[in-house]
């Protein structure tokens, strides 16, 4: 295992812009109860920012970034194509992954961002959740027809696109049907996610956490005014559930509870692996997006049980600011180390870090490869190669291989019930 952590090990970066976004998607972080969070900054790095944290000698040592939001919407930050010139020219090589709900904007502006991307290895992947009215349950705020209209503009104007759908009850019917259009519209990938957030149902406890709301497999949907209007819930279908479900309970069976479990896995960290650092909108530095969302339980949650605060705890006693401090210093410095020495903690209680015991535990990874599957299509129509999305998967900066000329096993199935309708708000 490499030692924890050094900087010339980093060649990743995953990359918040903003914490603004234009949709609502339920089970989003920086949503509650209809609303954004009220403690959510919301930040936006200009392409000034980015030239005082990432120097040009550091964007020439990476390999990949990725370019995804935790709070945010890449797209809106308006010095995006800006930042997108800046990094390639400082290091014409770097795979660049964007992704996006793709909800904004006209077609010039998509057309244009192909024009960066496409002389590089860069991809755009659109979160595309159903087809027509059924996308709009879960990407609130966000309309079928013109996330389509943009990803054609993209791809016919020769930018490389994925497609990632989100199967939940509502749209598992429509999984075929989105794989046939994505391959019609010049797609170069198609992936189906299975997304662990139920989970969090079993081992989240604190009322701030929405999480906690319903009983496991449903995650409640709320209008502006905070009025519950219908429920998002697990497909009936166990081929598009993550594959951690059944894990999950075993090891809940094993140990009593999860928290027992947590208290006793080993942690083998992603971000050592892997080699990335994730930096933020407000320019902290963390080793992923996981930590740093478990940071801001507390920040912007107002999370008060003392499980979800270790991270927390720690990241009172640096400043992990790249405005301040070098990547190095801080990569070197005292939150990642004491990070580092925590995973040897002999429980939660003791100082142990939630965060990495749940997402890098060795017994169970909620995050990990096999909870999608990916339809490479062969050939391609308009490009040349393969981009790093289409090979890897990265998740707070874990490295997750996928499977290679993964092909669709079972047909879909029948055509369920459709959902009740709803207005965007």
């Amino acid at each position: 295992m490499k030692k924890m952590f050094e900087y010339e090990n980093v060649t990743g970066l995953h990359l918040e812009l903003t914490t603004k976004c234009n949709a609502m998607c339920p089970m989003c972080n920086r949503n509650f109860k209809g609303k954004p969070r009220g403690d959510l900054p919301i930040s936006e790095l200009t392409i000034k920012d980015i030239k005082a944290l990432l120097k040009p000698d550091f964007i020439e040592k990476l390999k990949l970034i990725s370019v995804c939001g935790v709070y945010g919407e890449p797209i809106c930050c308006r010095d995006l194509k800006k930042i997108l010139r800046y990094i390639y020219k400082c290091n014409p090589n770097v795979d660049i992954d964007i992704y996006t709900n793709g909800g904004l904007y006209d077609e010039e502006w998509w057309q244009d961002l192909a024009r960066i991307t496409k002389k590089h290895n860069g991809t755009v992947i659109f979160g595309i959740d159903g087809v027509d009215e059924t996308h709009s349950l879960h990407r609130r705020n966000t309309d079928f027809n013109t996330v389509i209209r943009n990803a054609k503009a993209y791809i016919d104007a020769g930018g490389k696109a994925g497609w990632d759908f989100i199967v939940f009850h509502h749209n598992e019917h429509q999984v075929e049907a989105a794989r046939k259009m994505s391959e019609e519209l010049g797609f170069q990938a198609f992936q189906i996610k299975k997304t662990s957030r139920f989970l969090k149902n079993l081992y989240e406890h604190d009322e701030m956490l929405d999480s906690t709301i319903l009983g496991y497999g449903k995650h409640p949907v709320y209008d502006s005014n905070g009025k519950k209007i219908y429920d998002i819930e697990l497909p009936e279908n166990k081929e598009y559930r993550n594959t951690s479900e059944d894990r999950l309970l075993e090891l809940i069976k094993e140990y009593e509870t999860i928290d027992k479990y947590f208290d006793a896995v080993p942690i083998d960290c992603g971000a050592i692996k892997s080699g990335g650092i994730f930096l933020s909108a407000e320019g902290e530095v963390f080793p992923c997006c996981t930590v740093y969302q478990q940071v801001m339980y507390k920040v912007i949650h107002g999370v008060t049980d003392p499980s979800e605060l270790n991270e927390y705890n720690l990241y009172l006693k640096d400043n992990l600011s790249a405005y301040d401090k070098s990547i190095k210093e801080i990569v070197e410095g005292t939150f990642f180390k004491e990070l580092y020495k925590s995973f040897s903690c002999k429980s939660i209680a003791l100082g142990k870090p939630k965060s990495c015991t749940r997402a890098c535990g060795k017994n169970l990874d909620v995050h990990a490869c096999g909870h999608t599957t990916k339809i490479k299509y062969s050939g391609g129509k308009k490009w040349k190669g393969i981009s790093s999305w289409t090979n890897t998967l990265v998740v707070g900066y874990m490295i997750l291989r996928t499977k290679k000329n993964t092909t669709m096993t079972k047909r879909h199935l029948n055509k369920s019930k459709r959902c009740l309708k709803e207005n965007i708000n």
